[in-house]
Parts: C-alpha cells; sequence; structure tokens
C-alpha cells in the first residue's frame, strides 16, 4: 500500500486530559465510561482484548457526522502484520455514540488536526473510525496491541484517547522510535483522556498490559482518520 506522508504532529503529540476535559462535570464523564463498558465485546480476533467500533463520515464544510454505510475495517499487512491484509468486522458501537456531548467535545478537538491534513491534501470529507478497545490482563498474564510492536499506520492521523487505566495496571507504556525502530520516547496515559497523536512520521507501539493483581483493565478510544485504500 503507497503511504501518504504529511506531517501534522511531527510523529506525534501529547495532549493532557484536561484539554479535552475543560468545563466536562465528572458525571458527564462517568456517563460516557457507563456507555463505553455496555458496548464492548470480545474480540473475535484476539481473546486478549474486547472491542467495538463505528465507522462514520465527515463532511467537513457542513460540519455534519453521518453512518458511514462501510461498516468493516481494513489494515495492509505493512501496517498490521498480526491482523493486516484482511477485512476485520467488530461489534458496531451503538449510533447513540454521535449524540453522546462528551464524544461530541473530543471530536471536535481532534478536527483541528483532520481538518488541518484534510486542507493540506484538498479533502472535503474525511472516513473515520471510531474503536473502542479493551485491554485486560490477570495477573500473570498480558494483554497486547495488534500489532504488537513498533510500526506505521496505514491511518495518516490516529487519536489515542485513555478512557480509563486501573490502579492494578502495569505496564501499557507508549513507545516512539524513528524509521530505524530503535526508541526515542516512552510514556505512559494515566488520566482520563490523555491522548497520544500519531502521524505517519515515526513509528509508535504501546506495551503489553500487565496486573499486579486481579483483572487490570486499559481503556482507549482510537479516532481513526482512514485512508482511501482502508475503504474495503
Amino acid at each position: 500500500m503507497k503511504r501518504e506522508v504529511t506531517n501534522i504532529v511531527n510523529g506525534f503529540r501529547l495532549v493532557p486530559g484536561d484539554t479535552y476535559l475543560e468545563d466536562v462535570g465528572s458525571g458527564e464523564y462517568e456517563e460516557f465510561r457507563r456507555f463505553y463498558e455496555r458496548q464492548v465485546r470480545p474480540d473475535p480476533y484476539a481473546a486478549v482484548r474486547d472491542r467495538a467500533m463505528l465507522k462514520i463520515a465527515y463532511d467537513r464544510p457542513t460540519g455534519i457526522v453521518s453512518l458511514d454505510p462501510n461498516q468493516s475495517y481494513f489494515q495492509s499487512y505493512s501496517a498490521n502484520d498480526s491482523d493486516g491484509g484482511r477485512v476485520r468486522v467488530f461489534h458496531r458501537i451503538d449510533e447513540s455514540l454521535l449524540a453522546n456531548s462528551l464524544f461530541r467535545r473530543v471530536f471536535n478537538c481532534d478536527t483541528t488536526y483532520i481538518n488541518e491534513y484534510c486542507d493540506r491534501v484538498g479533502k472535503r470529507s474525511a472516513n473515520i473510525s471510531v474503536h473502542f478497545i479493551r485491554y485486560k490482563a490477570d495477573q500473570g498474564g498480558a494483554s497486547y496491541s495488534s500489532p504488537v510492536w513498533l510500526h506505521l499506520d496505514d491511518e495518516p492521523l490516529v487519536f489515542i484517547h485513555l478512557v480509563q487505566l486501573s490502579a492494578n495496571a502495569i505496564g501499557a507504556d507508549s513507545v516512539i522510535s524513528e524509521m530505524d525502530s530503535k526508541p526515542t520516547n516512552v510514556f505512559r496515559l494515566t488520566r482520563p483522556f490523555d491522548t497520544l497523536i500519531v502521524d505517519r512520521m515515526k513509528k509508535h507501539a504501546v506495551t503489553p498490559l500487565g496486573s499486579t493483581g486481579g483483572t487490570a483493565y486499559r481503556d482507549v478510544m482510537l479516532v481513526n482518520l482512514e485512508s482511501g485504500a482502508q475503504q474495503k
């Protein structure tokens, strides 16, 4: 798959959760967290995760967000050597997500970057996939991402929003590298809606999740600006 390389965040940018949660009450966050809990289902492609997805179409001139008729997800093998090269279908997030006030605030913040990218490449509209991914691990076990290690996404922009991280979690550190796959940055999303934004200028990964005791959770919401080649 031919890759576009458009520098929006010079590989990555960390955005503190307070930026997204400004003027958001604790009740609004808890409502969203409960909604998230109701949506995720066992990932049919990996027992170590729960997952759900909703694909939306974003019309930039009007700001209208609507359901995408294509509700499947495709990654190339070069982007994901675990699950790439095939079309995957996940449990569909209820479309009431689009009316959720916290989601709308988060998405509006993300569109600052999405619009910059689209302006630079001349796109009027955008295909967006929203993923709820729950990593879960018992003590001594591991939950991991797909792909497992450093990679470049097919998507020109990905927003990794932390929903919650349980206190008994170990691991789950974000890693950044240049194209030589030698890590240059390591950090951890810990507070609600701490966010990592990545583009194709650098590689990224997240280390496996473990537990100090009991079941540990790392819940994230990905907002992916999909490439044209992913529309399968």
